[in-house]
């Protein structure tokens, strides 16, 4: 593991890439990447808490070429951010207080869900089963759907014998189907207090918009289930 870069907290108003910075940074008032070459490992803490982030298969050179440090007028350094395999990643958001982060995360709980609302209406099946499932630990989170159809929901029925295997998204085999998971930890973990609390407040407005948004675009079986559960 070596270091890889260093991202000040405190710069010039602006937006930087990895070049840009010149002379001594504080490693102690900064943000510092470090990078596992051999398993594309990119490892940093982020100043809330003594927080580590850790990203896999994170490709070294877009990384380098497309890391962007975005200041305030006061030089507080706002967000990093990069273009890696393709999309843009949030590498770190800082906010103003609890209300700012509870606002951010809000928002873009609704946009995540937007996002996934969107791909459950482009299914033409007969639907009878639409799981949310979701899982925290110390730094991994997750969050998807999943849709069940008829013929499927009447396969495991013939198969199982037993109703309750209808109501488990394990025995479906259709895609998960996400959001952005990786924003979703960025967000949740740049935020002061406790992550799986956080977690917990992103999981309830994203599962509640796609209850309201999803559900009427579907073509339901008459015994059709939504279901939103922790798995472990």
């Amino acid at each position: 593991m070596s270091e890889l870069c260093i991202i000040p907290l405190i710069y010039k108003e602006g937006v930087y890439g990895v070049a840009d910075f010149s002379g001594d940074i504080d490693d102690d008032n900064a943000i510092c990447f470090d990078y596992d070459t051999q398993y594309q490992i990119l490892t940093y803490d982020i100043p809330v808490e003594g927080r580590e982030m850790n990203r896999y298969s994170v490709p070294e050179d877009e990384l380098i070429r497309t890391l962007h440090a975005v200041y305030d007028g006061d030089g507080n350094l706002q967000n990093i951010t990069a273009v890696l395999n393709g999309r843009e990643t949030l590498l770190y958001i800082r906010y103003e207080d609890d209300e700012h982060a509870r606002r951010e995360i809000r928002d873009f709980a609704v946009r995540n869900a937007d996002a996934i609302v969107e791909q459950i209406r482009q299914c033409t099946d007969v639907v009878a089963r639409l799981f949310i499932e979701y899982y925290s630990d110390s730094e991994y989170m997750d969050y998807h759907a999943k849709i069940g159809t008829a013929a499927q929901r009447e396969m495991l029925r013939q198969k199982y014998r037993d109703e309750d295997s209808c109501d488990n998204a394990g025995n479906y085999p259709a895609e998960n189907i996400e959001g952005d998971n990786s924003m979703l930890i960025t967000m949740v973990r740049c935020a002061e207090g406790y992550p799986p609390e956080t977690f917990q407040y992103a999981v309830e407005i994203m599962s509640k918009h796609i209850e309201e948004h999803a559900l009427a675009a579907l073509n339901k079986t008459e015994d059709f289930k939504f279901i939103c559960a922790e798995y472990d």
